[in-house]
Parts: structure tokens; sequence; C-alpha cells
């Protein structure tokens, strides 16, 4: 590998870094602002759950990367607290979806427009066409990661 190409790796490791401890102390203190005993893990599952409106255990448990009994027990929490709610497919009983509930919604739909206030603030330090060729790239990259 030649020495420029190590050069930008270091400086793309060491931005990354810096973006990811920037994004994870800001959830973290705005997960600390509301009386629920939220984690990462959790907040990751209830951003989940936003995005796709419902899932199954298994999907959870496949898009966290942890095992089906982890899964359960994080979803026991977040049931407790009263941010998730399980219900049973209408054509097939076995099959238990999980969405959030109208409380989690609620709280999920604050910390994500408070994380996007956050990624807008770091891309205003940008040009719009700068912002587009960032993104961009982002995809590019993304689309050339190949996961085991």
């Amino acid at each position: 590998m030649d020495s420029d190409l190590q050069t930008q790796i270091k400086l793309l490791d060491h931005i990354k870094d810096t973006l990811f401890r920037l994004n994870r102390s800001f959830i973290a203190k705005q997960i600390k602002t509301f009386s629920y005993n939220l984690t990462p893990t959790k907040y990751s599952v209830l951003k989940l759950l936003f995005k796709n409106e419902k899932c199954m255990v298994v999907d959870i448990s496949n898009a966290m990367c942890m095992t089906s009994g982890a899964t359960t027990t994080l979803l026991n929490q977040l049931e407790e607290d009263g941010l998730i709610c399980r219900f049973r497919d209408e054509k097939d009983r076995r099959v238990v979806w999980i969405k959030l509930s109208e409380e989690g919604d609620s709280l999920i739909s604050v910390i994500v427009e408070k994380n996007n206030q956050f990624w807008e603030e770091m891309l205003s330090t940008l040009t719009k066409e700068e912002q587009n060729e960032y993104i961009r790239l982002l995809k590019k990259i993304e689309a050339g990661i190949k996961i085991d």
C-alpha cells in the first residue's frame, strides 16, 4: 500500500472516530434527559422499529447482531417501560410482531429529530454541492462494502 493512501486512511479513521464519538456523546446526553432507562442498544432497537414500523424478534436480533435470548430480554425491558408492544400476526398466529407504542414513538421521534439537527449542524460547514458530493461518496463506499 502506498504511503499517501496509508496517510489518507489514518486521517479518515481519525475523522470517523471523531464524528462517531460526537454522535455517541450526543445520543447519550439525549437518552439521559428522559426518565426511561435507555441505553445505546435500546435506542438502536427503538430507532430500528421507528424506521420499519414493525419487526419480528428475529429481524431485530439479526439487525443488532444479538442472540435471540439477549434480544428477548431487551424487548421485555422496553415493553415494561411501555415503549414497545407485541402483537400476533392475524394470518399466522405463530408470528409475533414488535412495534413502538405511542409513548415509544413519541420518545424516539424527539430523539431522532434532535439527532438530525446534530447532523445538520455538522453538514452545515459544507456548501450544498459539497454536502451532495460527500453523501454521494459515502453511498459509493457503502455500496462497495462486503459484509460476511
